[in-house]
């Protein structure tokens, strides 16, 4: 079954459990106009993609300005300890998220929890990886990076798919919010399971990179 007709059977589900369940006042069944409701669907797509688009925005500016800084400013030598110290928070807080929720998603696979379950996982865990992204250019910027070592542009690039990634995966959030909260894995469409899994593969591969060339650095000095 294609994943849009997937998506489909799974919105008529839904329809048809409201509309047994909430009779009207005279006691009859209603089914809720298509055409009102394709329109509101409609309406929080373009919603979406414009957060979407806004968010793309934001996560670039931040790193261009992180590399601005970071290259033109020479900070005070007492701003480095704590510096330093609040890119490594930044680097443990927004790994550790990244795992967290990659492993709720495995869990998810492994028929371990539901997709309920990992709907609650998601909001606090991605807002911490947000944060820590956030911590990592912010305090970034404040320790010269050396952007004409190899290492330390893939470094930057890292950190910069890692954010982009992030905001791409609110629209598979997005599509993982209109399925019923009981499916399972196995049972998506072969093109939905690959997004999750190249969704997971991109940040964990992002963040690793970005962890094992800091530590190379720090340790190279």
């Amino acid at each position: 079954i294609g994943y849009p007709r997937f998506r489909a059977a799974c919105a008529r589900g839904v329809v048809a459990h409201a509309s047994l369940t909430s009779p009207n006042p005279r006691g009859t069944v209603t089914t809720p106009p298509i055409p009102r409701l394709r329109a509101e669907r409609a309406e929080r797509l373009r919603a979406a993609r414009h957060r979407r688009a806004i968010g793309y925005w934001w996560v670039l500016i931040a790193w261009l300005l992180s590399l601005w800084i970071g290259t033109s400013v020479v900070p005070h030598d007492w701003l480095h300890a704590p510096a330093l110290f609040g890119h490594l928070a930044s680097v443990i807080v927004g790994l550790g998220a990244a795992v967290l929720l990659e492993m709720s998603g495995l869990l998810w696979m492994l028929r371990r929890t539901s997709l309920d379950d990992m709907r609650r996982t998601e909001p606090p865990v991605t807002a911490l990886a947000w944060l820590g992204i956030a911590g990592l250019l912010v305090t970034g910027a404040f320790l010269q990076p050396d952007l004409s070592q190899p290492l330390t542009g893939i470094k930057m690039i890292a950190v910069l798919v890692a954010a982009m990634n992030g905001v791409a995966m609110t629209r598979l959030t997005d599509e993982l919010d209109r399925l019923p909260g009981a499916v399972r894995f196995s049972s998506l469409p072969a093109r939905l399971k690959l997004w999750c899994v190249w969704s997971a593969v991109v940040s964990q591969t992002a963040w690793w990179t970005a962890v094992l060339i800091g530590m190379l650095n720090t340790a190279s000095r």
